[in-house]
């Protein structure tokens, strides 16, 4: 028997047609009845949660991204007057205006993959998705065949057209988590030494690196990458800088 989550996948690629006459076949095991009433939810209602809930188990759930915002080192080169030549790479005019070519296969798309598409469509996708959905359901209700050419929406695209539905609504819950499956959620940010950047100066260079930069009190000054990342690992492999990180994470949202 396969897996909750393998015939979920399953269930989503179905079209309409053939998830209606799933759900309505009494010989289905439970887990399918489980299931499709998810998907119902899904498709007819505005529950949110069960939305969230079918985004999580087809496509598992999102990582809480943790951001460490730890010190830059700056070097101020007070006695400087010029800067090392350096050549800025250019970006090929040409290159910025290709557009990348959308690799999304309907056939095999996932749950977030079909929301990040069908984000970029016209509004009107909603409303037609429906239509067909609402057509399909009647025809299977009269038990009137199916035209040739019926589009018949898969059942990923039919839970997403209600979600953005729900999103054209103004609900707020429905937007949340439209950007939270696109986007990500909302990183954690943790602050070492306050986030304040370090400078240090330096008299004795004078020619800046190529990578400086002129301050508004006219001193050149460029980061020190070399001296950030020492930080680190000082402070990875202190016990006092351990107990600040997870001090940061035990801190409420």
């Amino acid at each position: 028997m396969a897996t909750i989550k393998l015939r979920f996948e399953e269930m989503l690629h179905m079209d309409w047609y053939e998830f209606i006459k799933l759900e309505a076949d009494k010989s289905a095991i439970v887990d399918d009845g489980a299931l499709a009433s998810l998907i119902r939810i899904c498709a007819d209602t505005d529950d949110i949660a069960a939305a969230k809930l079918a985004f999580d188990r087809a496509d598992g759930l999102q990582a809480t991204v943790i951001e460490i915002e730890v010190p830059k080192f700056y070097v101020r080169y007070v006695n400087a007057k010029e800067i090392e030549p350096g050549a800025k790479e250019l970006e090929d005019p040409q290159d910025a205006k290709k557009e990348k070519k959308s690799s999304y296969d309907p056939a095999s798309a996932k749950l977030r993959e079909t929301l990040a598409e069908m984000r970029g469509m016209p509004q009107d996708v909603i409303r037609v998705v429906m239509l067909y959905k609402k057509r399909i359901e009647k025809a299977f209700e009269d038990g009137t065949p199916l035209k040739e050419d019926q589009h018949k929406p898969m059942v990923k695209s039919v839970i997403v057209a209600n979600l953005l539905r729900n999103v054209k609504k103004g609900k707020f819950k429905a937007i949340e988590l439209v950007f939270d499956q696109i986007d990500g959620k909302l990183p954690k940010t943790i602050q070492l030494l306050g986030g304040e950047d370090i400078y240090v100066d330096d008299d004795q260079t004078l020619v800046a690196p190529a990578n400086a930069i002129m301050g508004d009190d006219g001193v050149y000054y460029a980061e020190n990458k070399a001296m950030t990342t020492i930080w680190l690992r000082g402070f990875a492999n202190s016990q006092k800088g351990l107990e600040s990180l997870a001090e940061g994470l035990e801190d409420d949202d």
